[in-house]
Formats: structure tokens, sequence, C-alpha cells
């Protein structure tokens, strides 16, 4: 019969295990308290807040400007555009006519029709050719939701601008293109593109009355 008793050594080893197992039980415990479950931080911000508050949800770049929009200038003004081989020009708005008078008695506007011109200078500012027909990129906006394009015929105003430029740097070309509207058209503006108008680099003159 083993009459022996638990040694005070052995005591100790226990008490320590036991107070052991409470200690890693408390932090269990703790660090389940300080987690949601999803793993986010519960002091990040939310989600959602972030996205409504972003420019992009704001509508950043619902008010930007169509081409041309923010460099809407008046008649005398100067805006630069670029073709798309690279050529910029500078495009002066010198004159606008309205109504504009034909010079020759058997070329007229059509019954309904009115004749309005816009005096142009083009002035190669870059390094590359410029090579274009002028008149086909300019377009005549008013109230309508269409834009009226050039027109053949001649005014009493002046010399019209060539059918065609080819311009070296340095050289300009001057001369008025001719736009045929209906007789009760507003004008509001006269704008510009190179390329025959295909560019979508647009310049924009105010000519409203």
């Amino acid at each position: 019969m083993n009459t022996s008793k638990a040694t005070p050594h052995g005591g100790t080893i226990l008490r320590r295990q036991l107070a052991t197992a409470a200690v890693v039980l408390t932090l269990a415990v703790t660090a389940t308290a300080c987690n949601d479950g999803d793993g986010t931080d519960n002091n990040s911000p939310d989600p959602a807040a972030t996205a409504a508050q972003s420019p992009a949800s704001q509508g950043q770049g619902k008010d930007k400007p169509a081409p041309g929009g923010d460099r809407n200038v008046t008649v005398g003004g100067t805006i630069t555009v670029t073709a798309k081989n690279g050529a910029k020009v500078a495009v002066t708005l010198k004159n606008w006519v309205d109504p504009a008078k034909s010079n020759n008695k058997f070329m007229t506007p059509k019954p309904g029709k009115r004749w309005v011109a816009a005096q142009l200078e083009i002035s190669n500012t870059g390094q590359s050719v410029y090579d274009d027909s002028p008149a086909n990129g300019v377009k005549v906006l008013d109230e309508g939701t269409e834009p009226w394009t050039h027109s053949i015929g001649e005014t009493t105003s002046g010399p019209n601008m060539p059918a065609t430029v080819k311009l070296k740097p340095g050289e300009k070309a001057l001369g008025y293109v001719v736009v045929s509207v209906p007789e009760q058209s507003k004008p509001k503006a006269v704008t510009f593109a190179p390329d025959s108008g295909f560019s979508s680099d647009i310049a924009q003159w105010a000519v409203a009355k």
C-alpha cells in the first residue's frame, strides 16, 4: 500500500498550469470581443460612405465643357487648335457679317434663307505643315439642334478663304467663309475645327447680337 503524499513541488506545477490556462482563455475572449467577425477594422471609414463622398459619385466631370467650350471668345479673339498631324494653328475670327450680301446677282441665298459670313485668319504657329480645306471646318450654331455649314458664294465683305491651304510654319491665310442660314435664325456662335471639321479640337466664338 502506497502511503506517499503529493509533494509540494508537484502542487506548485499544477497551480501554474491552471493559471496559464486561465490567462489563455481570457485573451481568447478579449480577442473575440474586439473583432466583429468580418475582419473589418471598426475604426475604418464605412466603404459605402467613402464611395458616396468620392468625386466620381458626386458627379465629377458632369459639367465638363464640350470641346472648345472652355475657350469660348468673341469676335477678334484668337484660339489655337491642333490638327491630327500635329500642326498647330492660331485662328482668329477677324470679322462677322450678318447679313452678308452677295457680290453676284446670279448667286444669292435661296428663298427663306440669308447669308452670314465669318472672316478667319489662320496662322501656322507650329512646326508641321498645315494642309486643310478650312471652310469645311466652319459651322454656325443657332437655337436649333443642327449646325449650319458653309455655302458656295462670295460676298461684298471681302475675298473668300481659299478652298485649300497648305501653310508652312509662320505662314497665314485670310478670308471669308459664307454660311446660309434660315431667314429667322439667330446665330449664337461660330466654330472651327481643323482636318475639314473632323478634328476634336474645336474653337468657338460667340456672335450673338
